[in-house]
């Protein structure tokens, strides 16, 4: 049977995600888990600030015209999708990490952007700066949804996953269990190893990409394909 990556990222990303799974030579199957919302939110003063850190090209898609009260300060980004999307925007991008915000945040010299205005997802990875202080606004909403027809037979035939969160793993496995969907005749490849660790156990493999990258993950995805695809 030919594997195919199930991929449960927002319309958006999972179109973008699926792209580059076909010039891989990957076959998809896209039945996103979560939509994306905005969120009303009031934008503090510029002036107080002196970056912007985004963590998900979310933060710029879906901030509104707010958004560009700061489109003056220079933007850390995390991940090079985020990155493109806040120059499209009209921002000047300082620092692009790939390795995570907590390790974009270590990467920064002493007293560099002291005051930061992080722009994040209502559910999101908390940040702690050992100096300086982070401003937090959410401006938007990854609601989750039931799992789609799509997700349901292909998980029930046996492919691959793929995870970019914690709370993406743990909705899944919840959501396979309520549906008495035996998580066994799947892999999983996982962004990070956190989010391999919350997938939990029960499956036919759980691994997690050489770094935090869609590409990496994509790699990992076609390594999985080719071991398991006598599933």
């Amino acid at each position: 049977m030919t594997m195919s990556v199930i991929i449960l990222r927002p319309r958006d990303s999972a179109d973008e995600t699926a792209k580059r799974a076909h010039d891989l030579g990957l076959a998809t199957v896209i039945d996103p888990l979560f939509v994306i919302e905005p969120i009303a939110w009031a934008a503090p003063p510029a002036s107080a600030f002196d970056a912007v850190m985004l963590t998900s090209s979310n933060a710029v898609k879906h901030a509104g015209p707010e958004l560009q009260k700061y489109v003056q300060l220079p933007v850390l980004a995390v991940g090079e999708a985020t990155a493109a999307a806040a120059r499209q925007a009209g921002f000047t991008v300082a620092v692009t990490g790939n390795r995570g915000a907590e390790e974009l945040l270590q990467s920064l010299p002493s007293g560099q952007s002291p005051h930061i205005l992080r722009l994040t997802g209502k559910d999101h990875v908390k940040l702690v700066r050992s100096s300086g202080e982070i401003t937090l606004c959410r401006v938007y909403e990854s609601r989750a949804l039931p799992l789609g027809g799509k997700a349901q037979a292909a998980l029930r035939q046996g492919h691959i996953v793929l995870l970019y969160s914690v709370r993406a793993a743990k909705i899944l496995v919840s959501e396979m269990d309520r549906l008495n969907i035996d998580q066994s005749a799947n892999a999983v490849a996982a962004l990070s190893a956190n989010i391999a660790q919350a997938a939990g156990n029960g499956w036919k493999k759980v691994d997690t990409a050489l770094q935090p990258t869609d590409d990496a993950l994509l790699s990992l995805a076609g390594r999985l394909c080719h071991k398991t695809g006598s599933l």
